[in-house]
């Protein structure tokens, strides 16, 4: 019975510090961009996947395949910004508007949208970019 007692008391005290831990991290990796914050915000339960918008500008590298590789300041609706890399597995136009589906700094997909489909605040914060 103390045996059982305490494999379930170990067992509670590793998923508390897990959770804790992974919530510690969703703070950590907010406002930063990088390939282990893309794969920590990629796997953390507790990052929530949101949308925000970008103007299109030059990519900063191109590989020998053609994936362009992008750092831009991603626009949520309320007009908050935070840092993001994405790729396009092309070079994109310069100044269109894309609308980003993400998850912390993971990139899951985006589409073009015309600047009408961009929210107001989003928009007026872009039109500075």
């Amino acid at each position: 019975m103390k045996t059982i007692k305490k494999w379930v008391i170990t067992l509670l005290a590793s998923v508390a510090f897990l959770s804790v831990g992974l919530v510690g991290l969703k703070y950590v990796t907010a406002d930063k961009t990088g390939e282990w914050v893309n794969i920590v915000d990629q796997l953390n339960p507790f990052v929530t996947k949101s949308e925000s918008y970008v103007k299109t500008t030059k990519p900063v590298a191109v590989n020998g395949y053609g994936t362009a590789a992008y750092h831009q300041e991603a626009v949520f609706e309320n007009g908050k910004t935070r840092p993001i890399e994405f790729s396009g597995l092309s070079v994109l136009k310069v100044d269109h508007y894309l609308k980003l589906i993400h998850k912390g700094a993971h990139v899951i997909t985006y589409e073009e949208v015309a600047e009408q489909e961009v929210p107001r605040a989003a928009l007026e914060k872009l039109k500075k970019y």
